[in-house]
């Protein structure tokens, strides 16, 4: 396996990880708490609001999420970048759907409360 198929399936089972995670968030099945969920002062201090901002920050983690692990594949099928750089994308596709909802949730948060 070279660095090219590791990245990928990292990539692949994070995102995946993510999603799952995600999921109960987007339906509205995390009550408040502080252990799991958009946690800030103000999601803590109303319900409606935890909901409201947690199934936002949920639905939008998913689409960014299969958003960077489609472009992650096409990277990896054209196999066009060096293997250092391939390493590089590989993290910002980890670490960009996770910053992406983080603040369009704090926007929408901001907006809407």
């Amino acid at each position: 396996m070279d660095v090219y198929e590791k990245a990928l399936i990292t990539v692949l089972l994070c995102n995946a990880l993510f999603v799952a995670i995600s999921l109960p968030l987007a339906l509205r099945r995390i009550p408040p708490n502080r252990a799991y969920g958009y946690r800030t002062r103000t999601t803590l201090s109303d319900e409606r609001i935890w909901y409201e901002a947690n199934a936002y920050f949920g639905r939008r983690l998913i689409i960014a999420c299969a958003a960077a692990a489609l472009a992650f594949v096409g990277l990896f099928l054209f196999r066009d970048l060096a293997p250092g750089t391939f390493l590089n994308v590989s993290v910002v596709a980890l670490v960009a759907p996770a910053a992406i909802a983080t603040i369009m949730t704090s926007l929408f948060i901001a907006r809407s409360f």
